[in-house]
């Protein structure tokens, strides 16, 4: 856990520690996550971008992401039901280093990004309207809130789909099972300074190569597992490690 830098992040840290108990009795209850509760996995594969020019301040970045496997999971936003019912955000959690050897833990070095499909807090209303319910691969995740990538401060981060993937059913879980084992289903991980928002820089590719069967009940995602400097930043952001801490915690209790 970093420490704040910024007002800001204290408030945040602050105000997380409040409404940490809150979602501890939630996870309690559901004996899941609050939110993104049923999920998906999958070992990745991944490259720099191939072609691309990278910009010279991520060249080390681009080396640290690339070494090793990833583990990838999409997941529901609030809804653990199978059936589509309600409008929804998708999640996207990749773990860049996971020790395939040991049920995808994070070895060292290991860096974990939480997305989801919505470009803010805000725009989480439109966004669950706007969002492609039924093709995981159809959608571009973000990361909802400014990072510090490779120590370059207020970046944002998104991941957009690298090949385009038709459906064919309603399930969507089957959807993106028979994509990944019939094509080639590739991200590109892009980030962006605040400041030149439409300006995005290519960073790595995520190529899905089979589906991993892992105890979701054991799977941990935290936001501030920073192993590759990428580093959460401002008020959103340290409202996160302390309710993730604890709900992990109640699910498993």
């Amino acid at each position: 856990m970093h420490t704040p830098q910024r007002i800001t992040e204290a408030v945040g840290l602050w105000v997380g520690s409040l409404i940490a108990p809150i979602f501890a009795f939630g996870s309690l209850l559901r004996q899941a996550r609050i939110f993104h509760p049923q999920g998906i996995n999958f070992r990745a594969d991944v490259r720099s971008v191939e072609g691309a020019d990278i910009d010279p301040r991520f060249t080390e970045l681009v080396q640290g992401l690339t070494k090793g496997d990833a583990l990838v999971r999409f997941s529901t936003g609030m809804w653990s039901v199978e059936k589509i019912m309600l409008p929804d955000v998708l999640g996207m959690s990749i773990r860049f280093r996971a020790d395939r050897d040991d049920n995808f833990k994070p070895e060292e070095g290991a860096q974990d990004l939480l997305l989801v499909t919505s470009e803010s807090l805000l725009q989480l209303p439109v966004a669950a309207l706007a969002t492609n319910q039924y093709n995981f691969a159809g959608n571009a995740y973000h990361g909802m809130a400014p990072f510090q990538v490779a120590k370059q401060d207020d970046m944002i981060l998104r991941v957009v789909p690298a090949t385009q993937i038709d459906v064919t059913g309603t399930d969507r879980y089957q959807n993106i099972r028979q994509a990944v084992e019939e094509d080639d289903v590739v991200f590109r991980l892009e980030t962006a300074s605040q400041s030149q928002p439409m300006k995005w820089l290519p960073l790595v590719e995520i190529r899905l190569m089979s589906e991993v069967s892992l105890d979701d009940t054991k799977l941990e995602f935290f936001p501030f597992r920073t192993g590759q400097n990428i580093i959460p930043q401002g008020f959103i952001q340290y409202m996160r490690p302390v309710p993730y801490l604890l709900s992990q915690y109640a699910r498993r209790a």
